[in-house]
């Protein structure tokens, strides 16, 4: 039963970002410091998780991912409601808050310094990328199931990106590990950069799938059966229920939201294969991804931190993934990481001596070529090192 208990936990975290957001104030920062504390520090201070349980009831698991549409409508509403200004009380929100807890929270949003704000668009935007789109990422998986494909393409309009959804599944899974990738990080890419890049190139690389998609079927480009045009009308939704809300402050609120989300994102793929290489045409290994084991992180990401796995099988659920505890291991759990990341000096020197052992020990003798080049290309002093070393012997 603790297995499925240990799920159950995920929105309950999350919805500390919710509190914050009701309470005003400096309560804004209380979700992100809630999600810091129990990821980095839950992390640090916790075994692996190895653990591979087998679960009869699947429909709970199942319940627990769908649960994540109507959780993510309700903390957006509630930045809608914050995003309100004087007597504005969106559906009543403050006024049920003050009747319930006694606390006047209109009051307080209304008195709340611009300096805190940032508080809760990084909280929530983490919450979009770790819960909104790591359940989509789940979901989006499960092409043949219309109820899936649904649920996530609408939690993917919480991130403004409709391409996810294609790219991701019929693009960066067949192309992961080679520079044909939007998603894939190179030696030396600066991490700031690259989500510029993969953003701009996934949107791309998604237009020419669905392109090829629509020629096949015989299907004009304007078409509602179109998943890139249909993806644009959800987001357009969403921002509309925003300004029709918050007026522009509102609209403002969900998107400066919704891109930190989508920006989460792309550094979450930056350090899933940062550095990696496969040679195109060959099988997709578990060596080709980051995996990371933490406990914290593998329960609070629906085991996402099995990277090497879910890379191996596409197609597996997240109950079914293995820990390979052998593959490549993130120097940390997932935030600590990004937090790294977000710091090039530091992650470049981090990353290197890791670099260089999976050259060593678990690439092939193709992929140890291509890495040799890289490592002279990559502009880190320890890698170029390394790579005039193996170039000499």
């Amino acid at each position: 039963m603790i297995h499925y208990l240990k799920h159950a936990a995920i929105p309950i975290v999350m919805l500390t970002v919710t509190v914050g957001m009701l309470l005003g104030g400096a309560w804004l920062w209380f979700g992100l410091s809630a999600l810091v504390v129990l990821l980095v520090g839950g992390d640090a201070i916790s075994p692996d998780d190895l653990s591979q349980p087998r679960y009869r009831h699947k429909w709970i698991l199942n319940m627990m991912l769908y649960l994540t549409v109507p959780l993510m409508f309700f903390q957006f509403l509630i930045l809608a409601w914050l995003s309100g200004q004087g007597a504005q009380d969106l559906l009543g929100i403050g006024a049920f808050v003050s009747g319930w807890l006694h606390y006047d929270a209109l009051a307080a949003r209304n008195a709340t310094a611009w300096y805190h704000f940032p508080g809760a668009f990084v909280g929530l935007g983490l919450v979009t990328a770790g819960y909104a789109t790591n359940v989509a990422h789940e979901l989006t998986h499960r092409t043949g199931d219309p109820a899936a494909m649904l649920a996530g393409r609408w939690l993917l309009g919480f991130s403004l990106n409709p391409d996810f959804a294609i790219e991701h599944v019929y693009g960066h899974h067949e192309k992961v590990g080679t520079w044909k990738d939007p998603a894939q990080a190179r030696r030396g890419d600066n991490v700031y950069w690259f989500i510029v890049r993969s953003t701009v190139l996934g949107h791309i690389s998604a237009w020419k799938i669905e392109m090829e998609r629509l020629r096949r079927k015989r299907i004009g480009v304007l078409s509602v059966r179109n998943r890139m045009l249909t993806g644009y009308g959800i987001c357009a939704v969403y921002i509309g229920a925003f300004a029709f809300a918050g007026g522009a402050v509102g609209a403002l609120f969900f998107v400066v939201t919704a891109l930190l989300g989508k920006a989460v994102l792309e550094i979450v793929n930056y350090i899933e294969h940062y550095g990696l290489i496969r040679i195109e045409g060959q099988p997709v290994q578990p060596r080709h991804s980051w995996n990371t084991n933490r406990l914290a992180s593998s329960i609070l990401l629906f085991s996402l931190t099995r990277h090497s796995a879910h890379h191996e099988k596409g197609d597996l659920p997240f109950w079914e993934l293995k820990p390979y505890p052998e593959a490549p291991e993130m120097p940390f759990g997932y935030l600590s990481t990004i937090g790294i990341a977000l710091l090039p000096p530091l992650w470049h020197r981090l990353m290197a001596p890791v670099l260089a052992n999976w050259d060593a020990n678990q690439a092939s003798p193709q992929e140890r070529e291509v890495a040799r080049e890289e490592n002279l290309r990559s502009g880190i002093p320890a890698l170029r090192t390394a790579g005039q070393s193996v170039a000499a012997a």
